[in-house]
């Protein structure tokens, strides 16, 4: 291809376990809300053009994790937080990964030269997730989950609410820059927020993660809840990353 509340137990969780990370699987196979492969977008700064979107594949995490995640989750979707570094789809079992707390995600730091920081920038991407997450007719097409990626590129990468104006700019002002700017403003007065997390693994993309403020096992995942239900629930990666720059079809 961000005005919650954050419960003091949430908080406290996140702050005990910033340092710690859990070994994880990734296996990415197809775009998560239909072929997104002709959704080119034009970034400036950092540069990238190409595709974008979100994903869906299974995530695995290693048994005994200290961040409470547990088992396989079939049904992630994910989207990419890094635009200078790609995958290939499918990807096959990519392995080596950590979950990393997106407040302890030092990439986020004064990323694009801005003040942000990865706390900063973990929170405001919990809103905006959890914003989309609240209704299935938010992110539905593949257009949309375009959108989706450049909202969360631009929580990464800049201090604003638009897609043509400040640090991270996507230039061809296509409809694509419509829709994200109206899921960050939808984002911005929203009440509720997902704790982030990051799938980090050097020298290939990381991947958004993000779950409520308890730990989500799979009895949790397979409960009920609203469409998309791995946006709903857990973000099972969050139908969140799309970074298409230097991204192979396999």
């Amino acid at each position: 291809m961000t005005a919650s509340l954050v419960r003091t137990a949430a908080a406290l969780l996140l702050g005990s376990t910033a340092m710690l990370s859990q070994a994880a699987t990734v296996n990415l196979g197809s775009w998560a809300y239909g072929d997104s492969w002709n959704n080119k977008v034009d970034v400036g700064t950092p540069n990238h053009f190409g595709a974008a979107g979100g994903f869906k594949g299974s995530v695995t995490f290693a048994a005994g994790g200290e961040l409470g995640f547990s088992g396989t989750w079939s049904d992630f979707i994910t989207y990419c937080v890094e635009i200078d570094e790609s995958f290939n789809l499918p990807s096959g079992d990519m392995g080596n990964y950590s979950v990393v707390a997106g407040n302890a995600y030092s990439k986020w730091n004064n990323a694009n030269g801005t003040a942000n920081t990865a706390a900063g920038t973990a929170h405001r991407l919990g809103r905006l997730l959890s914003y989309v997450g609240s209704s299935s007719n938010l992110v539905d097409t593949a257009a949309r989950s375009t959108s989706l990626q450049l909202a969360i590129w631009n929580g990464i990468y800049d201090t604003d609410a638009l897609l043509s104006d400040g640090p991270f700019r996507e230039k061809s002002n296509s409809s694509f820059n419509t829709y994200a700017e109206t899921l960050l403003a939808g984002a911005s007065s929203w009440n509720s927020k997902f704790d982030v997390y990051v799938l980090s693994r050097d020298g290939k993309q990381d991947f958004v993660l993000a779950r409520t403020d308890r730990p989500i096992t799979i009895e949790l995942q397979q409960n009920p809840v609203p469409e998309p239900a791995s946006l709903a629930l857990s973000l099972l990666g969050l139908a969140a990353a799309g970074a298409l720059s230097r991204r192979r079809r396999a």
